[in-house]
């Protein structure tokens, strides 16, 4: 029986908005039934407002707001908070304005509410607390001084005329931000009592609570806030005539890539949905579209596109392309064809279809986005007047022709290669740049078969015959936690190769084959997240419940087949990866890595062929997992396989000597980081109940000792996790200065010290800690999809978190230092994952 795609009519709910008396502008979004509610607070104050003296103290100030405030001490403050609760919180400063976000369980919305104001109006701005923190900037601003992204940025602002506050310094460093200066930290104070006041402020709440309640609760918490009205803010500089036009810089990773940079003006409104729906058309993978046929031609391997810089009626468009080669041809052949495209979509005359098919693809986003990405976008979109959900207005329709008219302007455009070759210096403030002016090279004529993108088969109803996978799977269903329009589902498909391929080869080769699919996916807020080892690969899906039917049979066909196309690319998307990993922070490529700490010893694979996958595929084994989805649903999945029969548990992964282990990831970089990993040292439920609240209360005084206190550096990370089938507590650091050997005496220094701070916590503040634990378990079907796969992975009946509440419930003081010595004696293992060679006594290499 054909699956139809019958694309379910969504109603997008809209934000309340009001002024408060204070001069708080309020916006609140009631999303009955969520898990989890969200706030985000724009303070209309950026790195631009900053006293000229004083480049990064805009930045620094976020920081700061973080120590601690007149209403909560540090370890009561909204940091803290969040981390116990089991949520996110962040903040990030731009031109011109501060965002501050953070996602919590729907019950906690008032207590972070009421911290996340307390610290922005009324902050403790300790002199001692600032000097620590410098020292975290400063390594900040030594990090970012190797990520490719942040030097595009800065020589992108090198490009505009004299005077425009885009080329200036604004992250800040221990030489910018004169903390023991009497004239510093006034001028500290006087920034802060300016802009950081009610009528500065803009606030998103969007939580499962009605909208009268969310009234009150910002009510409550938003009018005593001080207010002194709007503070005007200096209007931007010229982005014309641009004082250079072709760069070629040196990046970090020795990854070549093509920056094409386009500064853009307007006066008439709707902008920014012209560019958010300029940029939907720009990623597109569809045959005939700018990736594709760049791709096609071997000029490119991916492009990202996004708004580097953007205020008022001025903004910075980047495309991005990676995999290029360093001849100076292909350089003009992709600008020649971008400019190619511009011209073709300007002209094609088709752009009503275009329309209606963005408003539908920014409905369904809406509607899939979970609470803290919704906050967020809806404070982007109220700051610009725009309503995401209705499409694109006449206005933005306009403002469409006008930035398409600009891009094609030779004037606006400005060329960065970045190279692998060395480049002289380059006199900008705060970064080095390595970088040098070109000439321009022109390209030799190009005929290119430009089409627009087809028709998405997600987003309109369209018969289609299923495609019979012809494999067997074991899946298990978990009910939906809720019932009603627009029902979130998670899907999870494990792939057991028979026998070891090359991870990075078959990963490559597989997003090669779903690019096109992920994309059409995303359109309708559907999800997809691929992963490979060398015994076999996972995908996730997230999505609408009534989508994933649709979307699981051609993503799975195209992953048991990838085309052609999949099979010439996925090479040089292999090498791609490779090098773009090369630039990531030490940090994130040890976080990436740490399935290597469980691995089998490396061997040599035979290449991958079409051929030996499809004998890999023979005597595969598919498992699945999926929650949120009702019976039509799992029927219409399960109908695509030759034969389904039940998941059940695995054996549980042999735990494996003790010892400490040591593995050295070979990663060149001026930083040190480390990965301390300790798995449970037994399965039972008693044992992880104890070793979680372990996790839970070193999770907070790790951070404040090894970031703030010691200021190793600001990547600082402790907490419960799962690698591969094995559950512990991870420790991670990044720092700048001290060593790797360094970093572990201190992480161990810490864990002698909480013996000694656990036996003091009273019963009272345990019993608080444990409740706080027991309150994260999973309420959404995301979480609750992780939580049944990843015990699934770790070979654990279904009933063992219910077994570890109950363990949490009956948990008293013996048992938590009991733990704590079976952490610090090594009872079971330890396994470091790091950036230096093992020590030379004490550690041994993993077997």
């Amino acid at each position: 029986m054909p699956a139809v795609c019958t694309l379910p009519s969504l109603t997008v709910a809209q934000p309340e908005c009001r002024q408060l008396a204070s001069g708080l502008q309020v916006a609140m979004l009631s999303l009955p039934g969520a898990a989890k509610a969200a706030i985000s607070v724009r303070v209309a104050v950026g790195s631009h407002d900053e006293p000229a003296d004083y480049p990064g103290m805009a930045h620094f100030l976020e920081h700061l707001l973080f120590l601690g405030s007149s209403g909560y001490a540090v370890e009561q403050s909204l940091m803290a908070f969040v981390q116990a609760c089991g949520g996110q919180v962040n903040a990030s400063t731009q031109a011109r304005h501060t965002d501050y976000f953070c996602e919590v369980p729907a019950d906690r919305l008032d207590e972070a509410l009421a911290r996340l104001l307390d610290m922005l109006v009324h902050p403790l701005l300790d002199e001692a607390a600032q000097l620590r923190e410098r020292e975290v900037v400063h390594a900040e601003f030594l990090a970012r001084g190797q990520d490719p992204e942040t030097l595009v940025a800065v020589a992108l602002g090198q490009a505009l005329p004299s005077g425009h506050r885009f080329a200036a310094f604004q992250a800040g460093n221990r030489h910018t931000l004169a903390v023991e200066q009497a004239a510093f930290q006034q001028a500290l104070r006087a920034f802060h009592r300016r802009f950081y006041q009610a009528g500065q402020l803009s606030l998103m709440v969007v939580g499962p609570q009605a909208s009268a309640e969310l009234d009150k609760l910002v009510q409550r918490h938003g009018a005593a806030l001080p207010g002194r009205g709007h503070q005007r803010q200096s209007s931007p500089a010229a982005l014309l005539p641009l004082s250079v036009q072709q760069l070629r810089m040196t990046l970090p990773g020795g990854a070549p890539s093509l920056q094409l940079g386009f500064a853009l003006e307007w006066s008439a409104p709707g902008a920014d949905a012209a560019l958010d729906f300029l940029q939907t058309w720009l990623r597109s993978e569809a045959p005939g579209g700018l990736l594709a046929c760049l791709r096609e031609a071997q000029l490119c391997q991916g492009l990202q596109v996004r708004l580097v810089y953007r205020y008022a009626d001025q903004a910075m468009l980047l495309l991005s392309f990676a995999g290029v080669d360093e001849a100076g041809a292909t350089e003009a052949t992709i600008v020649a064809a971008v400019l190619g495209w511009l011209g073709f979509f300007a002209a094609a005359g088709q752009h009503e279809t275009l329309y209606e098919r963005y408003r539908a693809i920014q409905g369904q986003r809406l509607h899939s986005l979970q609470a803290l990405a919704l906050a967020r976008h809806w404070q982007d979109c109220l700051a610009a007047d725009w309503s995401p959900g209705a499409g694109l207005s006449g206005a933005g329709q306009a403002a469409v022709a006008g930035l398409l008219e600009q891009m094609q302007d030779a004037r606006r455009l400005l060329r960065l290669f970045g190279s692998t070759r060395p480049a002289p210096s380059w006199p900008a403030p705060g970064f080095a740049l390595q970088m040098e002016a070109t000439p321009p090279v022109s390209a030799a004529p190009c005929t290119w078969a430009w089409q627009l993108p087809p028709a998405n088969p997600f987003l309109f109803a369209a018969a289609a015959a299923t495609p019979a996978l012809g494999i067997t799977a074991r899946v298990r269903w978990v009910p939906a936690l809720a019932t009603g329009e627009g029902v979130q589902a998670t899907l999870y498909w494990r792939c057991w190769l028979a026998e070891r391929v090359d991870a990075g080869e078959l990963q490559a080769l597989l997003r090669m084959a779903l690019r096109t699919l992920a994309v059409e996916a995303a359109e309708v807020g559907v999800v997809l997240q691929l992963s490979a080892e060398d015994d076999g690969w996972q995908l996730s899906l997230q999505g609408t419940a009534g989508l994933l039917p649709v979307v699981v049979p051609p993503v799975l066909a195209a992953l048991l087949d990838p085309a052609p196309g999949a099979w010439r690319q996925g090479p040089r998307e292999a090498r791609q990866a490779a090098i773009q990993a090369q630039a990531e922070m030490p940090f994130r490529q040890l976080l990436a890595r740490l399935p290597e700490l469980f691995a089998a010893p490396r061997r040599e694979c035979a290449g991958l062929t079409a051929q030996r996958l499809h004998e890999c595929y023979r005597q595969a084994r598919f498992d699945g997992l999926g929650v949120g989805m009702d019976p039509t649903g799992q029927a219409e999945i399960e109908r695509v396989f030759r034969s389904v029969a039940p998941l059940n548990t695995p054996e549980p992964p042999a735990m494996g000597p003790a010892g400490r282990y040591w593995q050295d990831a070979a990663i060149d970089c001026s930083e040190a980081a480390l990965l301390l990993f300790c798995p449970l040292p037994t399965l039972d439920a008693e044992t992880e109940a104890a070793w979680r609240l372990l996790a839970q209360c070193c999770q907070g005084a790790f951070y404040r000792r090894l970031r703030s206190e010691l200021q190793l550096g600001y990547a600082v990370y402790c907490g419960f996790r799962q690698v591969q089938a094995h559950r512990g507590i991870l420790f991670a650091v990044q720092s700048p200065h001290a060593s790797a050997e360094q970093i572990l005496e201190h992480i161990e220094a810490f864990l002698q010290s909480q013996g000694e701070r656990l036996g003091a916590l009273d019963d009272q503040a345990l019993a608080l800690i444990v409740a706080e634990l027991r309150r994260q378990a999973p309420s959404s079907p995301q979480d609750l999809a992780e939580q049944y796969w990843q015990a699934h992975l770790a070979g654990l009946p279904a009933a063992h978190e219910t077994a570890v509440l109950q363990a949490l419930a009956m948990l008293e003081r013996p048992q938590l230092l009991a733990a704590h010595r079976q952490l610090s004696q090594v009872q079971g293992s330890w396994r470091v994952l790091a950036t230096a060679v093992k020590p030379a006594a004490g550690w041994s290499s993993p077997g």
